[in-house]
């Protein structure tokens, strides 16, 4: 507990300095942001619409205003995996000229652009892993702090309900330092302290968020970093405990139900109601295979022609099919696998286990949640991040 109160503590000296540096607006704009978000409903009128495009517009004049020419730098990398997400980003922002909701497609799009332009001027102003590290982890457990309270103080979450960005953000955030906790590249006890908190803190908001798409993808990370980092005891533990699942059923059963919390049978056989979702999603995109109804737009399409009102097809793939169509989903799929490969090869550096696992949850976490095809969530924002790290931690300096 010492280690979690020290970690929030940590943050908020780390905000308050903030708030006296050359990046205060970028940080007021960026909580702002959260705010609208995480605390507003998406039809919320005017003035969360207002919200949101301002606090966008903010980020990218004051990245700018750090780095002048930070925009074809940060998306134009061609031996980093932001290469391949600029191309998927760049055909949907195209897709505006076909798009049932022009506008709309064109502002999703470029605000994912605007926050890569952003990580990247920030990322560029610092030099040791170590500071890199802590902004990431910072960031992220300040944004599900924050998401945490605020959502239920202002009873717009329950306390223990489903919240599929936050589970999601936690997800990705427990993959990223289980990695890290594992790898043990750096023998520096505060940073395995701070993953360690980090961790604590993830697991605590998938719990109470309720996401099984989130706690899948958790599982899949945590795997994923124990494969990389060959922890040999630790997989025949886990094969013994698939073992007794698989032979003790009541006890598969009270896991199965804990991991999949509010979920019942015929919840997870449909994915929740999300299988209805996708066939509409297949039949609405067969009428526009190559480059679908516009990026981000179907969901608005259905809502507004269809059975049911919908802000997201909850999932990256079948929302860029509706989206973008064939194209654009063989866009994504390419910046996954060129990601994932980007960090497997480069793991034996310290930082890069923890972006696979992260990758490889977000990856996954993409079958149940279009983070990428849709309206960006705190999730996108992590995910985008983790793509910027990626090519920073292959510049900076190691100073433990």
């Amino acid at each position: 507990m010492k280690s979690i109160f020290g970690l929030i503590k940590e943050i908020w000296i780390w905000s308050c300095h903030l708030v006296k540096s050359k990046y205060k607006w970028m940080l007021i704009f960026f909580i702002l942001w959260v705010y609208r978000v995480s605390c507003m409903p998406a039809d919320g009128g005017g003035i969360a619409k207002g919200i949101q495009i301002a606090t966008t517009f903010g980020l990218l004049l004051y990245a700018m205003n750090f780095r002048k020419k930070c925009v074809a730098s940060a998306l134009f990398h061609a031996k980093s995996p932001n290469i391949t997400m600029t191309w998927y980003l760049l055909l949907a922002l195209a897709s505006t000229l076909w798009s049932y909701l022009p506008m709309l497609s064109f502002f999703m799009a470029f605000e994912k652009l605007v926050f890569m332009i952003a990580f990247f001027a920030i990322f560029s102003q610092v030099h040791t892993f170590e500071n890199m590290e802590k902004i990431f982890v910072y960031l992220v457990v300040g944004m599900l702090v924050f998401n945490g309270i605020a959502t239920r103080v202002m009873g717009y979450q329950a306390w223990i309900g489903h919240d599929l960005q936050q589970g999601s953000c936690a997800a990705m955030c427990f993959s990223y330092c289980c990695g890290e906790y594992l790898a043990k590249k750096i023998g520096d006890k505060k940073r395995y302290a701070m993953l360690k908190a980090a961790m604590i803190i993830s697991v605590f908001f998938l719990v109470i968020s309720t996401s099984g798409g989130a706690n899948a993808s958790a599982a899949l990370g945590f795997g994923v970093a124990l494969l990389v980092c060959g922890k040999f005891i630790w997989g025949l533990l886990l094969l013994l405990a698939g073992g007794a699942i698989y032979f003790f059923k009541d006890l598969g059963e009270d896991i199965f139900k804990f991991l999949m919390a509010g979920k019942s049978e015929g919840d997870i056989k449909s994915s929740t109601g999300r299988t209805a979702i996708w066939e509409m999603v297949e039949e609405l995109g067969a009428q526009k295979p190559f480059f679908g109804w516009g990026y981000a737009a179907m969901e608005r399409y259905i809502t507004d022609k269809g059975p049911m009102p919908l802000t997201d097809l909850h999932s990256n793939y079948y929302g860029s099919y509706g989206s973008t169509g064939l194209v654009g989903l063989a866009l994504l799929i390419i910046h996954h696998i060129s990601a994932l490969f980007y960090a497997l090869r480069k793991r034996m550096k310290p930082g890069y286990v923890g972006l696979l696992s992260a990758i490889s949850c977000g990856t996954l976490n993409g079958y149940s949640y279009g983070f990428l095809s849709g309206k960006t969530a705190i999730i996108t924002v992590v995910y985008l991040g983790i793509l910027m790290m990626a090519y920073f931690y292959s510049k900076v300096k190691y100073t433990k």
